[in-house]
C-alpha cells in the first residue's frame, strides 16, 4: 500500500499500481439473479451497494465500521425466504472478499452483517481475520434449528471471527447464544429506560467481559445516555450530525495558513512562502510531521519547508498545507469523523480522475473532497471559507453546488459515503461503472486512516 501512497505524490517512478486490481472488481457489484426458484431476485438499483458505518469507542474515536446492505434492503431480506437472504449474504462477501477489508483497515474491527441463514457459506473462510465480527440478527427461534445454530457458531468461531448479535427486544430464548457473544448491539430508541437497563444488567450478568454497542443514535444526546449507561461502541447519525457542533479549538493558527495558501495558488516565491510559515514553530512542526510520515514515501527527510516546497511543487504542498486546517487540539467524535471523511473524499476523488466524465485534474479534485467539509469543521459558512481561501474556480464553484463534472465526482463520493441516494444515478452522471466505485472508496477509506494517524 506505501508503494501507491508514494506513485500518488510523485516520489517514485510511475509504475502499474499495485490495488488497480480493486477496479477491476466488482467490488458492490449489483447482486445478480439466482437460478434456484425463489432466489430469482435480483438487489435493485443502488439499494445493493455495501454501506460502512463508524463505530466510536468510549474515547469517541474510530474503532471499527460495521458493512452491510443497505437499510432498505436489510429490511426487505427479512421478509423473504431463507434462501433468498443467502443470495443476498454470498453476493456481499463475493464483493467484499477481495478488498482485504480486514488488512486494510489495521487495527480497527470491520463488523459484518449476515442472517443466520449464512453462517457456513464458503465465503466466509477469505475473510476470516480477528478484527472481522459477524453480526448477526436473530430470528423467530421457531424457525431456527438449534443443534444446527450451535454448529455453525462454532464454525465461525473455528475460523477466527468474533460474533456478536444484533438485537431491539429482549430475546431470553436467544439467552443460550447472546451470552457466548464478543458483542451486542442494541437499538435503544426501540425501549424504554426500564428495558434498556434490565437488559443491560441481565447481559452483564450473563458475560460480564461482551461489548455493548448503542446504535442508531440520532443525537449528541442520544450518545451521552448510551455513554452514562457504560455500553463500549457507539454508532448512528449522530456522528455526523452538525447539532450542537462548535468548532474545536486548534494550536494552529488557521489564519497564518489560509495566507500561505493564497500566496502558492497566486504564484508567490517558495523563499516568501517559507517566511510565512516559519514564523509560527507549531505550524512546522506539525507540516513537517505530516511531510516526513511513512504515508508519503519520501526518499529523504524534509527538514524546513522551504525544502519541501521545491521538492513537492506547489500543488501537493498546497494539500498537506491544508490539513493543518483540520488540527485540533483535543478532538472528539465530529472532529475524528470529519477529518476521516473529508480525507476519504479527496483521496477517492482523486483516484477516479480522468475515468468516464470526471476531470483528468487529480490534484483538483482532491482538494475539492478536503474542502468539502472545511465550513463544517470551522462552523462558518460555505461562503465565509471560500472568502479566506484561494482555491481554483473549478473547485469552488464544485464546493458551491454549480453544476460541472467536478461537482458530479463530489456528489458521487457523498452518495457512496452515505448510502442516501441513487448510486447508480450518481456513477452515471460520472460515466463511470457503478460496480467499481465502492472498491476504490473502501482503498481511500484505508489511505485516509494512514494519513489521520500522521497527525496524532
Amino acid at each position: 500500500m506505501f508503494e501507491s501512497i508514494r506513485r500518488l505524490f510523485g516520489i517514485s517512478p510511475k509504475e502499474p499500481s499495485p490495488q488497480a486490481s480493486f477496479e477491476q472488481l466488482n467490488a458492490v457489484a449489483p447482486l445478480k439473479a439466482s437460478q434456484e426458484g425463489t432466489a430469482k431476485e435480483s438487489a435493485h438499483g443502488s439499494s445493493s451497494f455495501i454501506c460502512r458505518e463508524a463505530i466510536l469507542d468510549r474515547n469517541e474515536r474510530i474503532a471499527g465500521y460495521e458493512f452491510a446492505l443497505g437499510q432498505e434492503v436489510q429490511s426487505r431480506m427479512m421478509d423473504k425466504s431463507a434462501l433468498v437472504r443467502r443470495v443476498y449474504d454470498e453476493a456481499m462477501l463475493d464483493n467484499l472478499a477481495p478488498l482485504g477489508v480486514s488488512s486494510l483497515l489495521g487495527e480497527r474491527s470491520a463488523f459484518i452483517r449476515l442472517s443466520v441463514e449464512s453462517l457456513k457459506i464458503p465465503q466466509l473462510e477469505a475473510l476470516a481475520n480477528p478484527n472481522m465480527v459477524i453480526m448477526i440478527t436473530p430470528r423467530p427461534i421457531a424457525e431456527i434449528d438449534l443443534a444446527e445454530m450451535r454448529a455453525n457458531l462454532a464454525h465461525i468461531k473455528a475460523l477466527g471471527f468474533k460474533q456478536g448479535w444484533s438485537i431491539n427486544q429482549p430475546r431470553p430464548e436467544y439467552a443460550e447464544f447472546l451470552g457466548k457473544a464478543d458483542f451486542i448491539e442494541i437499538d435503544p430508541s426501540a425501549l424504554d429506560g426500564i428495558q434498556l437497563k434490565k437488559m443491560i444488567s441481565d447481559l452483564r450478568a450473563a458475560n460480564s467481559g461482551q461489548k455493548l454497542i448503542a446504535s442508531r443514535l440520532q443525537t449528541a444526546d442520544d450518545f451521552q445516555y448510551c455513554f452514562e449507561r457504560y455500553f463500549n461502541y457507539f454508532m448512528g447519525p449522530f456522528v455526523s450530525s452538525r447539532e450542537n457542533w462548535h468548532p474545536a479549538k486548534s494550536e494552529v493558527n488557521h489564519m497564518q495558513v489560509f495566507q500561505a495558501l493564497e500566496m502558492i495558488q497566486s504564484g508567490a516565491e517558495f523563499d516568501a512562502i517559507a517566511d510565512v510559515l516559519r514564523t509560527d514553530p507549531i505550524l512546522t512542526f506539525k507540516l513537517l510531521r505530516y511531510i516526513n510520515s511513512p504515508g508519503i514515501g519520501l526518499l529523504q527527510k524534509i527538514n524546513d519547508i522551504q525544502q519541501a516546497l521545491m521538492l513537492m511543487g506547489r500543488d501537493r504542498f498546497y494539500r498537506w498545507l491544508s490539513l493543518l486546517l483540520f488540527d485540533s487540539k483535543k478532538p472528539g467524535y465530529h472532529e475524528n469523523i470529519l477529518t476521516e471523511q473529508a480525507l476519504t473524499r479527496a483521496r477517492f476523488m482523486e483516484m477516479m480522475a480522468g475515468k468516464g466524465r470526471v476531470p483528468a485534474n487529480a490534484d483538483q479534485l482532491f482538494l475539492t473532497g478536503l474542502f468539502s467539509l472545511m465550513h463544517v469543521m470551522l462552523a462558518q459558512p460555505l461562503e465565509d471559507v471560500l472568502k479566506q481561501v484561494a482555491l481554483p474556480e473549478a473547485v469552488a464553484s464544485a464546493l458551491r453546488g454549480e453544476s460541472s463534472a467536478m461537482h458530479d465526482a463530489l456528489a458521487l463520493a457523498i452518495t457512496l459515503e452515505s448510502g442516501i441516494g441513487d448510486t447508480d444515478a450518481a456513477a452515471a452522471q460520472c460515466g463511470v461503472d457503478a460496480s467499481e466505485v465502492s472498491g476504490t472508496l473502501i482503498e481511500a477509506l484505508a489511505w485516509s486512516q494512514l494519513i489521520a494517524a500522521a497527525g496524532k
